[in-house]
């Protein structure tokens, strides 16, 4: 099976490149894979037929096209992987409707998963203390232990508390992201994700993704 992977952006990118192959085994053995990263989640168009606008290269804005593309491949072997945040959207089960209903534009639809991170993709990374620990040896455990995993409470801004010296203040001005996040999300991935044990993982979401690959892997 070949899976072909669309993702936000360079974090779910790094992200997955170490996770995969803990999870469906060596690339190439017998599955492959490719992961596409976006520059941001974006929104679906209103009208999901139109051509999507070149300038315009985040994930959901060209979703639709891109499904209609992967599906007239008609290519058995091949999977369409989608992994989004929820972010602060109310309802898991309506966003993934509406990600679903993408592919009643597809004259030949491809066989697709699709996964939410819930709240955000540090929920994954917060679901495994031990890994935690490994990562930043000085983490703060007790704020850890106070967390309910896939909660939508600001899953970025807790592990920043955990991890990060000086903790969230470091990273935000009158409440506003600082420029220094988005290179602190890629570090907390590159020194957290190769720790990460896929099988004791306690992120709902996580384990969600984990299981369909593999459902679909056998």
């Amino acid at each position: 099976m070949h899976f072909e992977i669309l993702v936000e952006g360079q974090s779910e990118l790094t992200a997955l490149s170490i996770l995969m192959s803990k999870i469906i085994g060596e690339y190439s053995n017998p599955h492959t894979w490719k992961i596409h990263k976006h520059r941001g989640i974006g929104k679906i168009a209103d009208n999901p037929t139109a051509l999507p606008n070149k300038n315009d290269q985040t994930l959901l804005h060209n979703l639709p096209s891109k499904l209609r593309a992967y599906g007239a491949e008609n290519n058995p072997n091949l999977v369409v992987v989608v992994l989004v945040d929820l972010d602060d959207k109310d309802d898991c089960v309506i966003f993934k409707n509406e990600l679903v209903a993408l592919l009643n534009y597809c004259d030949k639809k491809p066989r697709s998963l699709f996964c939410i991170a819930i709240e955000e993709l540090e929920a994954w990374y917060l679901g495994d203390s031990d890994a935690l620990k490994l990562a930043y040896p000085d983490m703060k455990q007790a704020i850890l232990d106070a967390y309910v995993q896939d909660s939508q409470i600001g899953t970025w801004e807790i592990l920043a508390e955990i991890v990060h010296a000086g903790g969230l203040n470091v990273l935000t001005t009158n409440g506003k992201r600082s420029p220094l996040v988005l290179q602190e999300k890629a570090n907390w991935t590159k020194n957290i994700c190769p720790h990460l044990n896929v099988e004791q993982n306690q992120s709902p979401s996580f384990r969600y993704f984990r299981d369909r690959l593999r459902r679909i892997a056998i």
